[in-house]
């Protein structure tokens, strides 16, 4: 069994090599790795050599064979006891793994390589381990797992005054900045490695050093001094190796260049290039990256089916290298190592404590033996005296501070008790007030009679909201939407709300008052005689957004105060704005501008409050703001009106992640 799978792996690798145009560069070396690897009248140590070099050339031409050379190395080197040998072709099989983006698997190889190295007290692959953990976790963007394990290996490197794993660290370092957006200490760091690389006269090193500063001096928009090493890096990767994983990030970033220079014919070339390299050689993290880049040039030239094309293969890469199970796992890799490296410190700190005291100990008794066997029958005799003469007095006062804990412990049930009932009271009264608002607020099927593609997403941020949204049929073909941000929110914008629906019915339904422009005013002029706000000086108010819908004439005017509406369609999307400020207040209220729009099926018209953009969440728990909300509008635009609903609520909810929900969030999306 064994003589056919060996025959099976054999044939594989070399037709692999053979029909692979990028692995022809190293046809030389690898023929003569396989001559020997071949050899049945070998060493084994010969052939554990072989094959550890193989693995290593295919690492990033083609992970799969990597995989198993490393595979085969392992299982020769534990029957022969060679446990250095073991531990490099496990941490060869964790870096093809890594290179393939299945980070999880990659992981445990290299804590399991570094667990083997410490026990032999072997510093140099302790210090690789350490690296290749970093790198899993820079790829995951964590940041602080990859640090500490940089700071492990930045220790033993200088212990060993290894320049070439100094080089290495200082890469990672940078790529930690880089992540951190630390651009200028990402630069330095690059630039140290890419020093110690020219002085070893490291070409794999150079080409790497040269990607990463042109990476980083892309992410600081300064595009020609990216593109200076970018361009070095490649031409220095073709003229000596080839290496399909540095070569693949490159043409990416080459592609990013020409994109932003609109040059999107060589734009287009360079992103494909690296995407047909990086899913030939099985490079998924590559592969997702190059995909996003082509259909970000497709959409800026204007050819947005095409760019659609590439959301399928985008989700399939994504969903393999990023999904949460994987970085949960990986999180809890990191957590273990480090919950177990800090119970051995605490061991090793706890025996030579032990040690300490215990020559202290001796110290002390051959010195004050007699000093302090006197000083002891003193004292007992007379702790004796004292104890007998304090007792009484202190089980008195125990007694009576025994009474005193009773009483309080009675009081304070009677409390606890007291505000339970008030407390249940109290959200007795909130649940009561949000069924009152939830009957006010209109019943969307309502909508749908004159608007069929339209949703509401209503997400109050406490029980009761200081969003609402309102709705009249005026006659056959038209009919008002209105969209309102109340100042506060829970039950004093809950109760804000409801004097905004009471005053919006009395104007459209009593008044027959339509015009957008003119409810506003009328609103305004409602509310601060409601609230007596001119003697008051009462600020509370609205900010609104009315839309007048004519399904006849397929038109819809639009006022706002304080509130905008967006619009979308294939060319991306207009921003709508009315009045600076909303309506109530002591303030006069200026005229609203009514604009009007054609209202059909190739536009998407959204309503919303600010609780969307203002939401706190991301990976920096940072607010979304504006610019992003309105991407995640446009992404609607490309979806069945069906389903925009969900996608909102689904983008909301992955941005806020743990972070509470800072204020009621409220969009309506509609079209013709």
């Amino acid at each position: 069994m064994r003589l056919i799978f060996f025959i099976l792996f054999i044939t594989t690798t070399l037709s692999y090599a053979l029909s692979n145009p990028k692995s022809s560069y190293q046809v030389p070396k690898f023929d003569s790795l396989m001559r020997v690897f071949e050899k049945q009248e070998i060493s084994d140590s010969l052939r554990i050599n072989a094959a550890l070099q193989l693995s290593w050339l295919n690492r990033n031409i083609s992970p799969d064979n990597a995989f198993l050379y490393a595979k085969i190395s392992e299982d020769l080197s534990r029957r022969n006891n060679l446990i250095f040998e073991e531990i490099r072709g496990i941490s060869y099989q964790g870096i093809a793994l890594r290179n393939k983006g299945e980070y999880q698997r990659a992981m445990q190889l290299f804590l399991t390589a570094l667990e083997k190295a410490t026990k032999i007290d072997s510093k140099e692959d302790q210090a690789y381990a350490h690296i290749n953990i970093a790198s899993v976790n820079i790829y995951q963007e964590n940041f602080d797992e990859a640090t500490v394990h940089l700071e492990l290996a930045e220790v033993i490197a200088n212990i060993l005054k290894d320049k070439r794993i100094l080089a290495y660290i200082d890469t990672n370092y940078g790529r930690v900045y880089q992540g951190s957006e630390l651009f200028n200490k990402a630069v330095f760091c690059f630039k140290e490695a890419l020093l110690k690389r020219e002085e070893m006269d490291d070409n794999y090193g150079q080409i790497v050093s040269y990607a990463d500063i042109g990476k980083v001096y892309l992410e600081m928009g300064q595009i020609e001094k990216a593109l200076e090493y970018l361009q070095a890096s490649l031409l220095l990767n073709e003229k000596n190796l080839h290496d399909a994983d540095n070569m693949v990030s490159t043409l990416t970033d080459i592609a990013v260049i020409y994109r932003e220079k609109q040059d999107y014919q060589k734009a287009n070339f360079f992103g494909t290039k690296a995407a047909n390299i990086s899913v030939e050689s099985g490079l998924k993290h590559m592969a997702l990256n190059a995909f996003i880049e082509l259909k970000n040039i497709e959409r800026l030239r204007g050819r947005f089916k095409k760019a659609l094309e590439y959301d399928d293969k985008i989700e399939i890469y994504k969903d393999s290298v990023f999904s949460e199970e994987v970085r949960m796992k990986l999180a809890e890799m990191n957590v273990r190592y480090l919950v177990e490296q800090r119970v051995k410190e605490n061991e090793i700190l706890k025996k030579d404590k032990e040690i300490n005291e215990i020559m202290l100990q001796r110290q002390t008794i051959i010195l004050f033996s007699a000093v302090v066997l006197i000083i002891i029958l003193v004292l007992f005799v007379y702790f004796l005296f004292i104890e007998n003469k304090n007792k009484k007095v202190v089980n008195h006062k125990l007694q009576n501070q025994k009474g005193e804990l009773e009483l309080q412990s009675i009081e304070i049930q009677r409390i606890n008790s007291l505000l339970k009932e008030k407390s249940q009271d109290m959200m007795d009264s909130i649940n009561y007030a949000k069924g009152i608002q939830s009957a006010i607020l209109p019943n969307w099927s309502n909508v749908k009679q004159l608007i069929p593609n339209s949703y509401v997403y209503f997400n109050p941020r406490d029980i009761v909201s200081g969003d609402f949204y309102w709705f009249k049929q005026v006659s056959l073909h038209q009919g008002i939407l209105i969209a309102a941000d109340c100042t506060g929110h829970g039950v004093p914008g809950g109760f804000m709300s409801m004097v905004g629906e009471t005053a919006l019915e009395y104007i459209v339904d009593s008044q027959k008052i339509f015009e957008p422009a003119d409810i506003l005013a009328e609103l305004h002029a409602r509310l601060s005689s409601m609230l007596s706000q001119k003697k008051s000086g009462n600020m509370d108010g609205m900010e609104i957004g009315i839309c007048l819908i004519d399904t006849y004439q397929n038109i819809i005017k639009f006022s706002g105060a304080g509130m905008s509406m967006t619009i979308v369609e294939n060319e991306g999307h207009e921003i709508v704005k009315g009045n600076q400020r909303g309506v109530g207040g002591v303030y006069s209220f200026s005229t609203s501008s009514t604009h009007t729009f054609e209202f059909d099926n190739s536009k998407m018209f959204f309503l919303y409050s600010d609780g969307y953009a203002d939401q706190f969440g991301g990976p920096k728990g940072k607010k979304l703001k504006s610019p992003n909300f309105r991407k995640i509008l446009e992404a609607c635009y490309q979806l069945p009106v069906k389903d925009q609903k969900k996608f909102l609520s689904t983008q909301f909810d992955a941005w806020k992640g743990d972070e509470d929900q800072v204020d009621d969030v409220m969009v309506i999306g509609f079209t013709a």
